[in-house]
């Protein structure tokens, strides 16, 4: 996950609070300062390989040996508790070209392969080695003898239960994300501020989360097609709509977005409550999804002048909203509180990149 926005508007924070909420209020894990299943990295402007993350064969001594990269450390915490999510943050994240530093993780995460009782596996992020350095490594890595001997047999692999997420500010200090790396992330922006918010509690108040709000147990669209056929087809139907309008363009979407469209979909039906506890009928529901991801996964794609651009916004603000009409039955505004229509992340985005396309050229991340 990519959380963008300015500077100082609570991005990491949010991080170390949703670790936080993982833990019953007063517990020791909760009164950590620093939450056990929460690691904060942060990037460095060098950063042109996976060595200061994952680790490197040192043979300044003579023989090799492993020197393991904090990431590599919290990927052996994380499998030492597997029913508990762990948060890694990746504080400023685009100080240093992503595909590069994390190009081994971009990788193995297409991996991810789900069974029948809901078990996530992906390829090794570090194969297994015969050499002592990594037998050594693995002693280091882990004092538990299942998690040990698992490096052994199978290299290190990622969790389940793994949670990673960067914070992003978009200036002139820093680089942009290549598709590689937006296809296998969820974007999210963070740039309302409420100046009287946050003063009357020391911690957010997300309320506890458990385990099952967090890990996943599904990676495909096939995964959830069968049980929710129907649903899945309104969100298809959408997405095709929508592709149409991509067609022909460096930004028309393929299976892996697809498939999180259909995931993300189908993970928000249980989410059907607004803030008076009153129930949300299950259109507005898709549509709310269909339109939170829009924004997250087509509109993060899109970037380039006015003679790359030409009219796809506006063809896609058009679509968007007589798409999400079908869906739901209701109106929807880039406006807050326009009236009786709904306010939508994605037309609000839409606009905001037209307005820049007057400058001539527009990105999701400018």
């Amino acid at each position: 996950m990519l959380l963008a926005g300015i500077s100082g508007t609570g991005k990491s924070r949010i991080v170390r609070e949703l670790a936080r909420a993982c833990w019953e209020k007063g517990s020791t894990e909760y009164e950590d300062p620093k939450p056990k299943n929460f690691e904060m990295v942060q990037v460095k402007p060098n950063w042109h390989d996976s060595s200061e993350l994952i680790g490197y064969v040192s043979r300044v001594s003579g023989s090799p040996v492993f020197v393991a990269g904090d990431f590599l450390k919290f990927v052996a915490k994380a499998w030492e508790n597997p029913e508990v999510p762990h948060f890694l943050c990746l504080d400023e994240m685009n100080l240093a070209p992503v595909e590069q530093y994390f190009a081994e993780y971009l990788s193995v995460v297409e991996s991810r392969k789900a069974d029948e009782n809901g078990v996530i596996t992906t390829d090794p992020i570090l194969k297994k080695n015969g050499e002592d350095w990594y037998r050594i490594l693995t002693s280091e890595l882990t004092s538990d003898e299942n998690v040990r001997n698992q490096f052994l047999n199978d290299g290190i692999c990622i969790p389940q239960n793994l949670i990673v997420v960067g914070t992003v500010n978009m200036d002139e200090t820093t680089f942009s994300f290549s598709r590689k790396v937006l296809d296998r992330a969820m974007t999210i922006e963070m740039n309302e501020v409420d100046l009287f918010g946050g003063l009357d509690d020391r911690h957010e108040k997300i309320g506890k989360l458990e385990a099952g709000n967090l890990i996943g147990t599904t990676v495909e669209g096939v995964d959830v097609y069968r049980e929710n056929k129907k649903v899945c087809d309104t969100a298809l139907n959408y997405l095709q709509a929508v592709n149409l309008n991509l067609d022909g363009t460096p930004f028309k979407v393929a299976y892996r977005t697809r498939n999180e469209f259909l995931l993300y979909v189908v993970n928000n039906l249980p989410y059907n409550k607004d803030k008076d506890g009153k129930e949300i009928p299950q259109q507005e529901v898709i549509a709310r999804a269909l339109d939170e991801i829009t924004s997250m996964k087509i509109l993060s794609r899109i970037e380039g002048d006015s003679d790359k651009i030409g009219n796809l916004l506006e063809e896609l603000e058009k679509t968007v909203s007589e798409q999400l009409k079908d869906v739901s039955g209701k109106d929807y505004s880039e406006k807050k509180n326009d009236g009786e229509k709904v306010y939508s992340v994605s037309l609000a985005k839409l606009k905001e990149m037209e307005d820049r396309l007057k400058s001539g050229y527009t990105s999701f991340w400018s």
